[in-house]
């Protein structure tokens, strides 16, 4: 219930609830009262977590911790999570940057900090990662960087036996072409390039690469089976099944320490905790039993699991996977029945795993289910068997290990060319905006037809496909502000096609194109990106464009940058594009020297609303245009250079009069924009601002009548993990 309200209930409701939980109890109605335990659990632990946040930061700029990540190090700074030893937050986490220290920080050291910190906030977009919700599922309290004045101080140097085994193991495959796949799924660490990631999501087989359910099975299985090999004494004979599944469990919690217990290894070892506990018992659970208990289990383990993506895509998938089971249960011999089961196992859990990925994640990969058919077996029966084998003659130092890695490398190498093969392919399928009845009909339709011996239900079941003709409407225009903090990336979308404005930032290796940009036009549908403008040549604006055009090798590059060969000159851009105007608009550049004041300005026309573009130009470029363009006026502005008090002359927005102003700004941004100066004059003008740091990703859905505005911010689930920003949906103005 806490998840739908504006805001926590407060620390004494949890009194307020023990009476009714036991007395729903004695009464039987088990379901109330586990619910309600859930509500004591959630609001005690979330006001746990709140008052360690407000200690952390009335506690000073000094932090003392122990190190408990593995750090990232890159070109300009390292990363890495610290626990906090005292005082009120002890126990809870905070992400530093440090910039090139003078002594990298390890895991397992004690530190003494001066620190600079902020509450944890990231971008918000649809079907991106809430940053919010994860630092409350991983006890992160804030994030920040180290001052750099030199008081950094080491006061405990302490043996972190993982460290030294990931380092040893990443040191020995790091010759090896398959090395990230190799790390990922041996010790946890995913050290995967950009083209990488990209696979992973076409393919769909990032699952692969988490060590979860499947992994932590296949340590306990092979564990177990060993196990059971082993010959015992004819008076121990009635302990070999205790001991096998007791020695298999033990196997399973040390691969889970090697991974660094991330939460989705915790859920599976609990998981296998307690179907071990119910065999140890000889207690025979059905499968809806043990799901439910599980669920019911885990969530009062830890609450904040409701607030996550994968928790739920977990449970929901070993839903599917038990009722396949149930259905399947028959007994077949014969290889060919085997293969037939297996394929068609394989073929349902990828069709309910689609319609999961649908309406979790707006979309689904049409790869996903060859991707699948192919590696988990291959990975399951092979590869991942034998790597577990190397890193086990790894650690004994046996002899043969190296020729092992060898031979482990080779057999992850067609899973690392099908990635890098995906990599190149736009294989998401978008269904924006797909209502979840029609997806509860269709999972419906599935599970009766699966249900029924006969067959007979699944017939007129088809009646329900009508409701698909939902998400067929007409092609309407979009233009959509994507939160990619400071930097600037706006689409014109058209149906599943679409034009860019801007790629967003790239500061060294951190790039918002392939973190936000890509995954945005993914899920907003995109199957022909037409056009990409480049309003000027700065890292925030350019972002990493030729990726973009490796996604979208039909996209054409609008750009006046001398470095980008593929571009096109701005001037070159069409006047019309899928029936809205493009406009540039000229200033006199002679007289321009700063690279933002030769920022390619646009004027969109759009079902007769009129949008102005304007890069990054000062207010002496802004001038300029009113003497040039002296009829110039705009619906909707977007600030030039992110609302910085050097743009956005007063005689300029009075001139274009907009009803609705736009910014793309980073919360907490070092820059402080949008400058207050400018928020003044818009107020004085009586013109509204949206920005992308409080908003999230803003759309703006058009038609010739009115315009809709959507603040992504608004509409995530729970309201109170980011500030109030007014309706998730009004409408503009009519006409």
């Amino acid at each position: 219930m806490s998840l739908f309200l504006p805001i926590v209930p407060a620390f004494f409701t949890v009194f307020l609830l023990l009476l009714p939980a036991l007395w729903l109890l004695k009464s039987g109605y088990h379901f109330a009262a586990g619910v309600t335990v859930f509500l004591i659990c959630w609001i005690w632990q979330f006001n746990a977590y709140q008052q360690a946040q407000l200690a952390l930061f009335a506690g000073g700029e000094t932090i003392t911790g122990t190190v408990v990540s593995l750090p990232e190090h890159y070109a300009e700074y390292s990363q890495f999570r610290l626990q906090l030893d005292s005082g009120a937050a002890k126990g809870y986490l905070v992400q530093l940057n440090w910039a090139l220290p003078a002594q990298l920080p390890q895991t397992g050291q004690q530190w003494q900090f001066n620190v600079r910190l902020r509450p944890v906030a990231g971008v918000a977009n649809p079907g991106g990662i809430n940053r919010e919700a994860n630092a409350l599922l991983q006890r992160l309290l804030a994030q920040g960087s180290v001052k750099t004045d030199g008081t950094a101080q080491l006061i405990t140097q302490r043996y972190s036996l993982r460290q030294s085994i990931v380092t040893h193991i990443a040191q020995t495959t790091a010759a090896l072409p398959s090395a990230p796949l190799l790390l990922a799924l041996s010790v946890g660490e995913r050290q995967f390039s950009t083209q990488l990631w990209q696979g992973l999501l076409q393919s769909s087989l990032a699952h692969l690469m988490a060590i979860s359910g499947l992994h932590i099975g296949l340590i306990f299985g092979w564990g177990r089976w060993l196990l059971r090999l082993l010959p015992l004494p004819v008076a121990l004979s009635a302990l070999q099944q205790p001991l096998a599944l007791t020695g298999a469990l033990l196997l399973a919690l040390v691969y889970a320490w090697l991974a660094g217990f991330a939460v989705p290894t915790v859920r599976a070892a609990f998981a296998l905790l307690l179907l071990v506990l119910s065999l140890l018992q000889h207690k025979s659970l059905s499968y809806s039993h043990y799901w439910l208990l599980l669920t019911a289990l885990l969530l009062l383990f830890e609450p904040f699991f409701v607030l996550s993506k994968s928790f739920w895509l977990s449970v929901l998938a070993v839903a599917v996977i038990f009722f396949l089971l149930w259905q399947n249960r028959s007994d077949l011999s014969g290889w060919r029945n085997k293969l037939l089961l297996f394929l068609r196992f394989q073929l349902s859990l990828s069709l309910f795993m689609a319609l999961l990925s649908v309406l979790m994640f707006g979309g689904s990969s049409w790869l996903a289910l060859l991707s699948n058919l192919l590696f988990v077996p291959w990975c399951s029966i092979i590869a991942i068997p034998l790597l577990f084998i190397c890193v086990v003659a790894e650690l004994l130092n046996l002899p043969g290990a190296d020729w092992l890695w060898q031979l482990c490398d080779l057999t992850f190498r067609p899973l690392l060319w099908w990635l890098n093969w995906c990599a190149g392919q736009n294989s998401w399928w978008a269904l924006p905006g797909v209502p979840w009845f029609v997806l509860a009909a269709l999972a419906l339709v599935m599970a009766l037809y699966w249900l029924s011996a006969r067959r007979l239900l699944f017939y007129p079941l088809l009646l329900l496909v009508p409701l698909l003709f939902v998400v067929l409407r007409p092609a309407q225009w979009q233009l959509h502000v994507i939160d990619v903090g400071q930097g600037l990336a706006v689409l014109l979308q058209h149906g599943s096609r679409g034009m860019l404005y801007d790629a967003g930032p790239r500061y060294g290796e951190h790039s918002a194109t392939a973190a936000q940009v890509l995954p945005y036009l993914r899920q907003a549908g995109i199957r022909q990106l037409d056009m990409v403008i480049l309003s000027h040549d700065d890292s925030d604006h350019t972002g990493d464009w030729a990726l973009l055009q490796q996604h979208y090798p039909a996209s054409l590059i609008y750009a006046d940058i001398a470095h980008i060969d593929a571009a096109k000159p701005c001037a070159a851009l069409p006047s019309e594009y899928s029936g809205a105007s493009l406009q540039l608009l000229h200033s006199d550049s002679s007289t321009l020297q700063a690279k933002n004041d030769r920022s390619c300005v646009l004027l969109l026309t759009v079902a007769g609303w009129q949008i102005l573009l304007p890069g990054d130009i000062s207010r002496q470029v802004e001038l300029q245009l009113l003497q040039r363009y002296p009829g110039l006026t705009a619906d909707i502005l977007l600030l030039s250079h992110h609302g910085s008090n050097s743009s956005s002359h007063f005689d300029f927005l009075h001139q274009l009069a907009p009803v609705l102003a736009l910014n793309s700004a980073g919360l907490y941004n070092r820059h402080q924009h949008p400058a207050v100066a400018v928020q003044q004059r818009l107020d004085t003008l009586g013109i509204a601002l949206l920005n992308t740091a409080q908003s999230g990703a803003i759309r703006l859905d058009i038609n010739q009548h009115s315009v809709a505005v959507q603040q992504y911010r608004a509409q995530r689930i729970p309201f109170w993990l980011q500030k109030p920003v007014g309706n998730a949906e009004t409408l503009l103005t009519t006409r």
